[in-house]
């Protein structure tokens, strides 16, 4: 992440096309937020690795909010079907 962006950065996703959720890391959860003030590198720089969890392939957004406002990222997931492991 840019060092210039100091405030938390709220990050959701659901799928386009279908019923599809998603959900970040491990364990799973809803919503992603980085904070930069507690994850600074030398030089400003930030880096949260992390990851997308999709049960089906499909259309997905993140939907990505700042301080400043709110942005959209669409991107295609391939590959096979999983199957729920919930009750």
């Amino acid at each position: 992440m840019n060092p210039t962006l100091t405030t938390p950065v709220l990050v959701r996703g659901r799928q386009l096309d279908g019923p599809g959720e998603v959900r970040f890391g491990d364990p799973a959860v809803e919503e992603l937020l980085l904070d930069p003030a507690e994850d600074a590198l030398p030089g400003g720089w930030r880096e949260y690795p992390s990851l997308t969890r999709l049960r089906a392939p499909g259309c997905y957004v993140y939907q990505i909010d700042v301080a400043a406002g709110s942005f959209t990222v669409v991107f295609r997931a391939f590959g096979p079907v999983v199957a729920s492991t919930h009750s």
